[in-house]
């Protein structure tokens, strides 16, 4: 389970929102499975469709994870017009040994309201987790 505060949470989907007409992406940082910081970054591809962290969102991660000796414990963005579940592509992006997690979390921006799910991804292996919205 991904625990998330109510604060991260509204930064998370204020920031997705802001990233249209593009994917919006960022990072989560924290201990264990409970985020406490999160990282938004610009998406390198500038696309509705795809999304990629450049080097200035590591070098964020750097600081403000690192810095405040968390870990990375997810890769959080948007799918702006499909649901919150991994795209082939997400999951060809989650295969990459450079990444230190498995945790991927999806926003989706599409009509009626956004929604936010978190996944495992091991291989081609998609595992969906709960998240746990909690008081700030």
């Amino acid at each position: 389970m991904l625990v998330l505060p109510r604060p991260l949470w509204l930064e998370v989907l204020g920031h997705c929102y802001d990233g249209l007409p593009d994917e919006a992406c960022g990072l989560l940082g924290g201990h264990g499975t409970r985020a406490a910081v999160f990282v938004p970054c610009s998406n390198a591809d500038r696309s509705s469709r795809t999304f990629s962290l450049g080097p200035e969102c590591w070098e964020a991660a750097d600081r403000r994870i690192g810095g405040a000796g968390l870990d990375l414990i997810a890769v959080v963005h948007s799918h702006t017009h499909t649901e919150a579940y991994p795209s082939p592509t997400d999951v060809d992006q989650a295969a990459n040994p450079l990444l230190p997690t498995d945790r991927w979390v999806v926003v989706s921006l599409r009509p009626p309201a956004p929604s936010m799910r978190s996944y495992r991804i091991d291989g081609d292996a998609v595992t969906e987790e709960p998240i746990d919205v909690v008081p700030g």
